[in-house]
């Protein structure tokens, strides 16, 4: 099975620049759409912290539109929210989740028709200089990306327009000589390999009978005041471009391989909590020219699961420190929605032992769940 960009050979070097990370891209995509204390921009209520962190690392108010169950913007919802802005917004930023293209041509007419520029968000997206995922970056008048998240390599973001002149005057700095070396180092040694510690079958099950007959302690769940960004964005950063080693690792690897091992992965997902009580996979189709950046997997119960699955040391992740809003499903998935791994490194035996452990893990005791 081949793989292209639609686009392929269209864009040069001319309508990309890079950035560390893909915040710092989206950094720069809120400033030149217009982004500062005198205005504001739209976000998806469902969201990490470093998708608003640079709006507010701008001085911009920010404003928590609600999605649908998929994650699709809910553009009746828009609506609303926009009648509830005083300032004037200048972006709305739009996101494509765990690699999963939308279709955002309904959202670019929207946007056209209230002179609001739409800022793509495909950092979950394949989609670098050499290949852009099918149904990804024609949409908005800025799109920004992190690469980096699908190659074994340290750093990488991009930001991209198809307008080329949109990006006139924007540099980057070089990073330092040592920072450069390091990651030549790093990469020669194929350092960035993921490490997982598994163990067998009767393993986990005597660790989930210890887990469970020990209370769940809570985590503190509270609700704080921040105008500022979060300690996840570095100012010092914001304008260093990505190491030249990581760039060339973006450029030089094999997308065929990854993208088969990414659905591979996925898939098998897919299949192993298909009968397993308590959890749906969120979306348990792959389109067909889609490279997975994680498995979404919704769970029923996050206290005590998450809980048993981390002390496990099952590699899970979930945006539970979100900014809080009125769009239900954000609030649903800030716990219960799982992000877990499906990259082309994990091998056959980590692949097992993750999907064993988070089937036996939800299954454990399923009937007491209250």
């Amino acid at each position: 099975m081949s793989w292209h960009s639609p686009q392929a050979g269209r864009w040069t070097t001319e309508h990309f620049r890079h950035f560390v990370h893909g915040r710092y891209a989206l950094a720069e995509a809120y400033r030149l759409a217009g982004v500062d204390r005198d205005s504001a921009c739209l976000a998806p209520a469902y969201h990490c912290v470093t998708m608003l962190d640079p709006a507010l690392a701008l001085e911009g108010e920010v404003h928590l539109y609600p999605l649908r169950a998929d994650l699709a913007p809910d553009l009746v919802a828009l609506d609303k929210v926009l009648g509830t802005v005083r300032k004037p917004v200048k972006a709305l930023l739009a996101t494509h989740y765990f690699g999963i293209a939308h279709d955002f041509t309904a959202l670019r007419q929207w946007c056209a028709e209230r002179d609001i520029v739409l800022i793509e968000d495909c950092s979950h997206v394949l989609f670098t200089e050499q290949f852009q995922a099918s149904g990804t970056g024609s949409h908005g008048r800025f799109v920004v990306a992190s690469p980096y998240k699908f190659f074994a390599c340290d750093d990488g973001g991009l930001l991209y327009s198809a307008d080329a002149r949109l990006l006139d005057g924007l540099a980057t700095e070089s990073a330092p000589l040592s920072d450069e070396l390091r990651g030549l180092k790093r990469v020669l040694e194929g350092s960035r390999s993921a490490t997982l510690t598994t163990s067998d079958i009767a393993s986990i099950d005597r660790q989930l009978a210890s887990l469970s007959a020990k209370p769940v302690v809570p985590g503190n769940d509270e609700i704080t005041e921040r105008s500022v960004p979060s300690s996840c964005y570095s100012a010092a950063l914001a304008t260093r471009a990505a190491l030249r080693s990581s760039r060339f690792v973006v450029a030089h690897s094999p997308l065929n391989d990854n993208i088969l091992r990414r659905r591979a992965n996925y898939d098998r997902w897919v299949e192993s909590v298909a009968s397993v009580p308590n959890c749906h996979a969120l979306f348990p189709v792959l389109p067909r020219n889609c490279a997975p950046y994680m498995f979404p997997l919704h769970i029923d119960h996050p206290d005590p699961h998450f809980y048993w699955l981390k002390h496990l040391g099952v590699p899970i992740w979930r945006w539970d420190e979100m900014a809080d809003s009125c769009c239900p499903i954000a609030r649903e998935y800030r716990l219960h929605l799982l992000h877990l791994p499906c990259h082309q490194a994990l091998t056959e035996d980590q692949m097992k032992w993750m999907t064993t452990a988070v089937a036996r893990t939800l299954q454990h005791f399923a009937g007491a769940v209250p």
